[in-house]
């Protein structure tokens, strides 16, 4: 799975609910239910240049993951005759391409059951503009995204379909808010299709939409718990065996005095993986933590995660990066740190944001010495958002971005990224 492909966006300030939030509008009513839509299309345009992918020196091996995989345009490095030369090269790509979230139609239905009890059911697809490998031949399908069905009560919430999981959905949620619900960021692999990663990968854990069970307190005082089970996944050409649903689990907090917001949360996730067959397992494990805090026209979001099996832009992602060599196998250890800003002005927010994501090293890796995987990979993000209405949105994004490899190969890149983007 490319990271393009990854399911990035943010999910709505309540829990469980629509992905992407905005005002519901109501189509028609009957027997006291509600029939209700949301959505949005979008299109920008993005240009980028920088470093092509970095190249093995003596007998050094790279594996394939982290950084901006440049696959057919790179651009070799050229002496004054005009021959190529050996070394890392460089790219230029300029693309129209859908954003952070794509296009969206969602589709509800909300009534009562009972006399407090709700209930709604949900569905949404989402599609991008861009057709996978810049083939305009290819078929453009949409992706049945979300389908849920929830019931809200005064014992809490429950949530049974394909919805938002509970494991760094608050770390994608602040990133949405307060940097690219409205832009790109970072595009991912160049010739593939959207949506774009925003700052995933970078410091931020993408959140996955996933066949679940989710369970969610009323809140206490400002206190919630949500559990979640959900279905397993296994890492494809390494660990394909899987046994037992998915536990994932989110504390949050809130608090809000006048102008002042307050949103914290704490999330983790375990899932344990076998060799088909084969008793040998492998464990993944992570934990998720941040907040917002917002004080008027002032807002501030920072979000961390850790943990053993989280790959670099989402839990139990696979390849040479997130697994370690045969015959072990073994799953890497991975961290990440995130800070966003965002001031309001009128109609402008102006956001800026900083993101860090790192690879631990295996003691085989130590022990190869040979052996590449990606240290770390950091980004600068800066968009200007400019809600013309209440459904208009245009906005300006800048991203740079900066990956580091073991043996000291770098890479840097830069995105600049302009469009509009209309909701309902």
């Amino acid at each position: 799975m490319t990271l393009r492909r990854i399911t990035l966006a943010a999910l709505a300030a309540a829990a469980c609910g629509p992905l992407v939030a905005h005002a519901d509008v109501p189509l028609t009513t009957f027997h006291g239910f509600e029939v209700f839509t949301s959505g949005r299309v979008n299109a920008f345009a993005s240009y980028g240049a920088g470093d092509s992918n970095p190249v093995a020196q003596g007998g050094e091996f790279i594996p394939l993951g982290g950084g901006l995989n440049t696959e057919y345009d790179n651009i070799p490095r050229r002496g004054p005759d005009g021959m190529p030369l050996p070394g890392q090269g460089t790219f230029v790509s300029m693309r129209l391409r859908s954003g952070f979230v794509p296009s969206v139609v969602s589709l509800g239905l909300r009534g009562p059951l009972g006399d407090r009890t709700t209930i709604t059911t949900f569905v949404s697809f989402w599609g991008t503009i861009e057709t996978e490998s810049q083939r305009k031949t290819s078929p453009n399908v949409p992706t049945f995204q979300e389908g849920y069905v929830k019931l809200e009560a005064p014992w809490g919430t429950v949530v049974a379909g394909r919805a938002l999981a509970l494991f760094s959905r608050g770390a994608v949620e602040t990133d949405f808010l307060y940097a690219h619900g409205y832009g790109v960021g970072f595009p991912g692999n160049i010739n593939d299709r959207g949506p774009t990663t925003g700052l995933i990968g970078f410091g931020v854990l993408a959140a996955f939409f996933s066949p679940g069970v989710m369970y969610a307190t009323p809140a206490f005082g400002g206190l919630q718990i949500s559990v979640g089970f959900y279905d397993p996944t296994p890492i494809p050409g390494n660990w394909e065996q899987t046994r037992y649903l998915r536990p994932e689990t989110e504390v949050t907090f809130d608090h809000q005095a006048g102008a002042f917001r307050m949103h914290l949360f704490a999330n983790g996730a375990y899932q344990t993986l076998y060799n088909p067959g084969s008793v040998t397992s492998e464990k993944m494990i992570g934990g998720g933590y941040g907040g917002r805090l917002e004080l008027g026209r002032v807002h501030l979001g920072a979000s961390g995660h850790y943990g053993k099996g989280l790959g670099l832009s989402y839990a139990l992602q696979g390849g040479a990066v997130s697994v370690g060599p045969s015959p072990a196998n073994q799953l890497r250890t991975f961290d990440g740190y995130s800070v966003l800003g965002q001031l309001v002005l009128g109609p402008f927010d102006l956001n800026l944001g900083w993101g860090m994501s790192r690879t631990y090293q295996l003691p085989s890796d130590v022990e190869a010495g040979n052996i590449s995987i990606l240290k770390r990979q950091q980004a600068l993000s800066a968009v200007v958002v400019w809600h013309a209405t209440a459904n208009l949105h245009l906005a300006l994004d800048y991203l740079h971005g900066d990956a580091l490899w073991f043996l000291g190969e770098t890479q840097k890149f830069d995105f600049l990224s302009s469009g509009i983007t209309a909701t309902w």
